[in-house]
Parts: structure tokens; C-alpha cells; sequence
């Protein structure tokens, strides 16, 4: 049986989603996607995440978090979309859905224009886009979408059929145009909502578990806020810290803040695991400095 046109999309998908669907590729982009969200996270309280050995788990972790918003709206938009174009075939006369499809194309090709143009804005000057995370890849994806669908509905009115071969191609180009709009939109996207967690971890510190550490010698902690407590000389842990907060562990590492940090002279603190014992306890929770 000869293929048609209309069997393109799936075509094209079928060759494009063999190149994507190793589990390899998709962890690799699930990692990359975690680490812009664990940058972004560490960066806010002047870290550099690569100095905590966070775990390829972390990571994926992560990227769970940046990914969620950006999938469920492609869903539901597309899903809307479908439902919408089989509600009005149905409804509307066919002289009526004539008329729609014949207004339909030429304002999906504008809108493509415009969309696809709108991304390459916030490529060539990100600060214009700067408040609108993953805005500018959306506008790509969006926009080279509109093109084919364009052409098919045109198809679709006049009742000719295109080369198959030259749709395949159609597609295949533009799940490819598709994807790298996403990449970038989940990219940006990822790194806002790290930020955005850091910035809630910031103002969620005064209520957060107090951390109490103990060290066999002087950490040289001197942040505002930070009390320090000198033990018995013969004791194993002769020195004990007040007024931190553990931010996270990873790597034999922990990140540490104090209760009173802030992004203008704030500090952040680490320290190995080894050496040293961290006791935790509710915030206010009334406890004797003893060691």
C-alpha cells in the first residue's frame, strides 16, 4: 500500500524517537537538567555545586523538579489543541469548516513567524526575556510546530496530498527544531526553579531544624549568629557551633548556613563528615549548651 502524507508524523517520529529512546540519552538530559537546577540552587548562597560531590541520584532528583511545569503545560496544551480541532470537525458544517481551515492557515503561518521570531529575540539579547524563564524556547518549539501544521490543514482544504517522502523530511526537521526549543526552555527553566528553591530556603531558614555541631578543634566559624561553645579540654569533641542550619549532605560533605544568612554578607559554610557530629533538634527547641 503506497504511504500517504498523513502517515508522515508518525514516521518522522518513529526515526526521530529511535535516536532519543536509549535510556542513556534520556538519563544524560535528565542529569544535564539537574545539574543547571543544582547550579542555580547552590549559586543563590555563593556555592559552586561541584565542590559537594552531589550523586548522579541527586541529580536526577532535581531534575524532576525543573521538568514537571514545563511537560504538564506541552500536555495539556497539545491535548486542548486535539480536542478542539475534533470538537469543531464534528460541529460545524462543512462549509463552515471550510471557511475555518481557510482562515486557520494564514494565521498559523503568522504565528509561527511570529513566535519563532520572538525566540530568536531572547537568543540574541537574553536580558529582553531575562524575567520570563524558558520563554524563548517555548517560542521556538510553539512556533516551528505552527509551520506543518499549516501545511496540513491547507492540505487538508484543497484535498491535495504532498510527496510523502518531502513530509517525512517536514517532520523529521521540525521534531528536531522542536526538541532543541524544549531542551532550551527546560534548561532556563530548571535554573529558575533552583533559584527560586534557594530563595524559599532562605526565607524558611529562622523556622528550620536547629544544627549543632561539634568539632574536635576550632573550625575558625565566625558568621553573625554563630555561637561558639569551648568544651572540656579533654574532651572528644572540644568545641561546639550554634545558630546553623544544615543545607544539605552529599559526597562526605555537608553545606551549612547560618540561621541569619542573607545574599549581602552572608556566609556559607562546609565541612567534611568526618571529624566532626551534627546533632539536630526543632527550631526553639529549649536544650542546654553543654557538650
Amino acid at each position: 500500500m503506497r504511504e500517504t502524507a498523513s502517515a508522515a508524523p508518525s514516521r518522522a517520529l518513529k526515526v526521530f524517537s529511535s535516536i532519543l529512546a536509549p535510556t542513556t540519552v534520556l538519563t544524560a538530559l535528565l542529569f544535564y537538567f539537574g545539574v543547571q537546577h543544582a547550579n542555580a540552587f547552590c549559586g543563590w548562597f555563593g556555592v559552586h555545586y561541584s565542590v559537594l560531590g552531589l550523586s548522579v541520584a541527586d541529580y536526577l532528583i532535581r531534575a524532576s523538579d525543573g521538568m514537571t511545569v514545563p511537560i504538564t503545560v506541552v500536555a495539556a496544551t497539545g491535548l486542548a489543541v486535539l480536542w478542539t480541532y475534533r470538537l469543531l470537525e464534528s460541529r460545524l458544517s462543512p462549509k463552515m469548516w471550510q471557511t475555518l481551515l481557510r482562515r486557520a492557515v494564514p494565521v498559523l503561518a503568522a504565528g509561527g513567524v511570529l513566535l519563532v521570531g520572538l525566540g530568536l529575540t531572547g537568543l540574541a539579547d537574553p536580558a529582553l526575556l531575562y524575567r520570563f524563564p524558558g520563554l524563548p524556547g517555548l517560542c521556538i518549539a510553539a512556533g516551528f510546530v505552527c509551520f506543518p501544521f499549516a501545511d496540513r490543514l491547507h492540505q487538508v482544504r484543497t484535498g491535495r496530498r504532498g510527496s510523502p517522502i518531502a513530509a517525512v523530511v517536514q517532520w523529521t526537521f521540525t521534531f528536531v527544531l522542536v526538541t532543541i526549543g524544549a531542551f532550551w526552555a527546560v534548561t532556563d527553566y530548571s535554573a529558575a526553579v533552583g533559584e527560586l528553591r534557594a530563595y524559599e530556603y532562605q526565607l524558611a531558614l529562622p523556622k528550620m531544624a536547629d544544627t549543632v555541631v561539634f568539632s574536635g578543634k576550632d573550625l575558625g566559624v565566625r558568621a553573625r549568629g554563630v555561637r561558639i561553645t569551648p568544651c572540656a579540654p579533654d574532651a572528644e569533641y572540644r568545641f561546639r557551633y550554634d545558630g546553623l542550619v544544615l543545607v544539605l549532605q552529599s559526597g562526605g560533605t555537608s553545606l551549612l548556613l547560618p540561621r541569619e544568612w542573607n545574599q549581602q554578607d552572608g556566609m556559607a559554610i562546609l565541612l567534611p563528615s568526618s571529624g566532626v557530629r551534627l546533632e539536630f533538634a526543632p527550631s526553639g527547641t529549649a536544650r542546654d549548651r553543654v557538650c
